[in-house]
């Protein structure tokens, strides 16, 4: 099966399987998705996702094995290994001058660890990266039950250059008390809102505010789970600058976004036009955000090369 394909006999592999891939044993592999500007169409940044290619199940998807992982306790662990392979591909990427920030998710539970992020800051060090390269993003499959020891962990991160992502915002444990208690550069407005904007006024204007409230907190917007083409005006209008999906780009091994990377950096095309902001539904759709084929071609290609 190729990296792309999810294990299609439905079996899941046992938590005894599931221990040993994240203790060493081969199988484990990081992809990296790109994050792009809607307005330009450049990739700005990525996100490094875990998938276990397994001898006998394929390509076994997170979803499979990080609930086995928090009940073994082993979320550290996978953060670890995971921290290593980036580190890895960030110095390969800057060697090559192609180097954008990459972002590494952990839950609270990890994040909460003082052990973990000292661990994480000296392998940055120790590889003489810009800690400005690497952002951890906070999971919210976990409540917070620690806020305080968790903001604590989040600011030394801050501290040292690191940027703070919150996944999910919208559907996950986030509170306004949690927004206004850690230090944040970014937010993910989760793709439920996102995939439903088109047909639903509602979960546009909600996709809207949450924009709204990011941005005057300073934080980037990123829409999650975008795959259509036809929805990047839309989110433009309702105030999301930057976006991450299959429309966009699809995790892809390190060599496929150096390539891409290369291709924006030595001059490739940039999206179309920037689309002027609207404030509402009726404005983003009624309008005709895109409005030929030609324009839909101008959209894709650029995305497609970069």
């Amino acid at each position: 099966m190729t990296l792309n394909q999810q294990a299609a006999s439905g079996q899941v592999a046992d938590d005894v399987e599931i221990a040993a891939m994240v203790a060493g044993k081969d199988g484990l592999r990081v992809l990296l998705q790109p994050q792009v500007d809607l307005l330009t169409g450049r990739i700005v940044s990525a996100e490094a996702l875990a998938r276990w290619q397994h001898p006998r199940l394929g390509t076994v998807m997170p979803a499979d094995f990080i609930p086995s992982i928090n009940r073994q306790g082993l979320d550290r662990k996978l953060f670890e290994r995971v921290s290593v392979r980036v580190i890895e591909m960030l110095q390969t990427m800057r060697r090559a001058g192609v180097a954008i920030p990459v972002a590494i998710n952990a839950p609270a539970s990890t994040l909460s660890d003082a052990g973990a992020v000292e661990s994480l800051l000296q392998r940055i060090r120790a590889a003489e990266l810009p800690a400005s390269l690497l952002r951890v993003e906070l999971t919210e499959d976990q409540p917070i039950r620690e806020l305080d020891v968790l903001r604590a962990s989040l600011l030394k991160l801050e501290e040292a250059g690191c940027e703070v992502s919150l996944d999910d915002f919208g559907t996950g444990h986030a509170s306004l008390k949690l927004l206004s208690a850690i230090p944040l550069s970014e937010v993910k407005i989760d793709q439920y809102f996102v995939t439903r904007m088109r047909r639903s006024a509602v979960a546009f204007e909600v996709l809207r505010t949450a924009a709204e409230l990011a941005t005057r907190m300073g934080w980037r917007v990123v829409a999650e789970g975008v795959e259509n083409v036809e929805d990047i005006p839309a989110l433009r209008a309702a105030g999301c600058r930057y976006g991450q999906g299959y429309a966009l780009g699809r995790p892809m091994l390190l060599d496929e976004l150096m390539i891409r990377l290369r291709t924006q950096y030595d001059g490739g095309e940039p999206l179309a036009a920037s689309a002027a902001y609207a404030s509402s539904w009726i404005q983003a759709y009624g309008g005709g955000a895109v409005k030929s084929e030609a324009d839909r071609v101008q959209a894709i290609q650029p995305v497609a090369t970069q």
